[in-house]
């Protein structure tokens, strides 16, 4: 709030709507506010203003007053009119702040009018008197004067950090290294050894049909061409007996393939999708709350959409396309080494010249895959941001700014895919022409190969020929396939670093558990505790020490920032202690699983939150109550006639 008002101040507006400002600060904060921003001496003074509040200290310093019921003004006024009509305003002030004085029945006009102005006079003083310390006379309570103060924090706890240690986002990581052995055996053991290992069969199987087949066909072609040479021979074998061979072994193969897509697609890419995602999630819902106020959201929606969908779809992909190119190398090498084996001298050369590109190419290439993730972050974290302050975007008329900050960021992301298109021509160029050369030297030796032998058997020159063209443009492809790998190994390797995140303590400690019963009575301690947001930064309670007895109902007071919500977080355990204990009953709540703490306690937040689904998984997630119970707690809340008005009841679909 505090900070909407300093942007309204900023704006430098004429006219001034304020929403009940005051409302979500301290009384002593409420009164400097006032004094120096809203009311007659304070910065706004020359702007209309028009303040919605239930402050009725400050109505005598205002121009003039309106007072709405149900909907319509029933009166409205200055102040001197409301006191001198004693109608609804007046009737309002005595109600709110001086009952005391207003139920001692004096029927003098003019006293009650005193009596009114000298309760706002009294009200007033008592907020500021309310913004001092208080020292507690509770001999069950101390610590007090060591609970950190601290006024100007957004939140608690958040101010008197170091630099490095308090930063309220954290800068996102970048490796700059390439890609750890340990990722890959991340995802090998994610798929399962057994998928693998059929995988792997398939892959054989796949290549052996292949190099069968290309042999079986040149050597159909070559007795072809010898029973047409000599006319007097007579074929021992009819052309179909050569084509059920041939389509046998392309069956098999055929079916090898389909092994190897099945087994990869159905079992080993949607198991270690399944499995990178659960981890990543459980990763992040164990997480401590330290994790999610100085990570953006966008940053964590980035990992969850594009590294997940890197993983699911396109790592698969490339990992099929680097089986494919093995298995193609691999028949070409081996039917080169079959029939003409001094040509495999191509090979080391082929991977020299292709692995000497490829390792400057992929230096740059994963880093650019790195750069294109953390640019990418940005650009969900300002559309969040956007959508989540539409309405404020657009009462300020910062919509230009809000476009060219997105542009700005699209733009830069942008460059990062540009520089990786510009890089992938220039691999293609220098690869296509190493393949280009090979294979010009390798087609000419092997027709000089044959021309000086006197041997002119065409179908091992096309079988030769057409080989070393495979091979060369499928280590042409490998080499970038390769490189497209460890880049989408980058991807995992940011869905593994969310897996392994720094979690919160064990939910349940079987060596550790509570009563069922516990805690009987509800004694609540706390003794010299102490606890911090998170590591580095300051302490928010310092050796506090106090004792609520059972049944007993306890306000906490305190300025802003004093540490009243981080009562509550300690409680829970949303941050842990520093120093000292929390008793709950007699029993240190630390010894204990989480779960175990945490299902002890109910609390009604400050936000409280609707989550996308029915009222009844709202308020029952856990199906532990019936109907009637439901309908019980919705009437307590004055919920349930709008709820039975609705056809599906409690079935009836809500969101935030």
């Amino acid at each position: 709030m505090r900070v909407s008002l300093a942007r309204a101040v900023y704006s430098r507006a004429d006219v001034y709507v304020l929403d009940d400002p005051l409302a979500a600060v301290d009384a002593h904060v409420s009164k400097h506010l006032f004094t120096h921003v809203l009311g007659p001496q304070g910065m706004l003074q020359s702007r209309a203003r028009i303040l919605v509040t239930n402050a009725v200290q400050y109505l005598k310093s205002v121009d003039n007053i309106v007072m709405l019921h149900d909907g319509k003004i029933i009166e409205q006024g200055s102040f001197a009119q409301a006191m001198d009509n004693q109608d609804d305003i007046f009737e309002f002030i005595h109600r709110h702040v001086g009952d005391s004085q207003a139920s001692t029945g004096s029927s003098n006009t003019s006293s009650d009018t005193e009596c009114a102005e000298s309760n706002l006079d009294k009200a007033e003083r008592c907020n500021t008197a309310a913004g001092r310390a208080v020292e507690s006379s509770d001999p069950d309570v101390s610590g007090g004067s060591d609970v950190q103060h601290n006024r100007d924090a957004v939140q608690d706890g958040v101010a008197g950090q170091t630099e490095d240690a308090g930063r309220i986002i954290t800068t996102e990581h970048r490796r700059e290294d390439k890609v750890e052995w340990s990722t890959y055996n991340t995802y090998v053991n994610a798929c399962g050894k057994g998928n693998v290992n059929m995988l792997y069969i398939g892959f054989v199987l796949a290549v052996a049909g292949d190099v069968c087949a290309n042999l079986w066909l040149r050597y159909w072609s070559s007795s072809s061409a010898d029973a047409s040479e000599d006319s007097t021979a007579s074929s021992t074998h009819s052309p179909l007996y050569y084509l059920y061979i041939y389509g046998g072994i392309g069956l098999l193969g055929a079916a090898m393939n389909l092994l190897k897509a099945l087994v990869l697609w159905t079992r080993c890419s949607v198991r270690a999708s399944t499995e990178v995602h659960q981890n990543m999630l459980n990763g992040v819902m164990r997480s401590p709350m330290s994790f999610f106020d100085t990570t953006p959201t966008g940053r964590i929606l980035n990992r969850f959409s594009s590294d997940v969908e890197s993983c699911d779809q396109r790592l698969s992909s490339e990992v099929t396309d680097l089986m494919e190119l093995v298995g193609l190398i691999a028949s070409a090498l081996a039917i080169i080494g079959i029939t003409m084996p001094r040509l495999l001298i191509i090979t080391p050369l082929l991977a020299i010249g292709s692995r000497y590109y490829q390792k400057q190419y992929i230096s740059s290439s994963r880093e650019i895959r790195r750069l294109d993730s953390t640019t990418r972050s940005p650009i969900f974290a300002h559309f969040h941001e956007t959508a989540a302050g539409i309405t404020t975007i657009r009462a300020y008329n910062q919509q230009s700014r809000f476009i060219t900050e997105n542009e700005y960021r699209i733009g830069q992301h942008i460059r990062v895919d540009n520089a990786s298109l510009l890089l992938n021509q220039w691999l293609a160029m220098r690869l296509e022409t190493i393949g280009n050369l090979i294979m010009l030297g390798a087609a000419l030796n092997t027709v000089a190969t044959m021309h000086r032998s006197g041997t002119g058997d065409g179908s091992l020159i096309g079988v030769v020929i057409s080989s070393t063209f495979v091979m060369a443009g499928a280590f042409n492809w490998l080499m970038r396939t390769f490189s497209d790998i460890e880049v989408c190994m980058t991807h995992l390797e940011r869905a593994v670093e969310y897996g392994n995140l720094p979690s919160e303590a064990a939910n349940i400690i079987e060596d550790c558990r509570p009563k069922e019963v516990w805690p009987e009575q509800g004694v609540v301690e706390f003794k010299n505790y102490s606890t911090r947001y998170r590591e580095g930064l300051d302490l928010v309670l310092k050796d506090l020490s106090f004792r609520v007895a059972p049944r007993q109902k306890v306000g906490i007071v305190g300025r802003t920032g004093a540490g009243k919500s981080s009562l509550t977080l300690a409680l829970f355990r949303i941050i842990e202690a520093a120093g000292g204990q929390i008793l709950l009953d007699g029993e240190d709540i630390s010894q204990y699983g989480l779960l175990d703490v945490r299902s002890k306690l109910s609390i009604i937040p400050q936000d409280p939150v609707l989550f996308a689904g029915t009222v009844r998984e709202n308020l029952d997630p856990f199906g532990s109550y019936s109907d009637q119970d439901i309908w019980r707690a919705l009437e307590q809340a004055h919920l349930a006639e709008y709820i039975r008005g609705k056809d599906e009841r409690l079935e009836f679909m809500v969101a935030q």
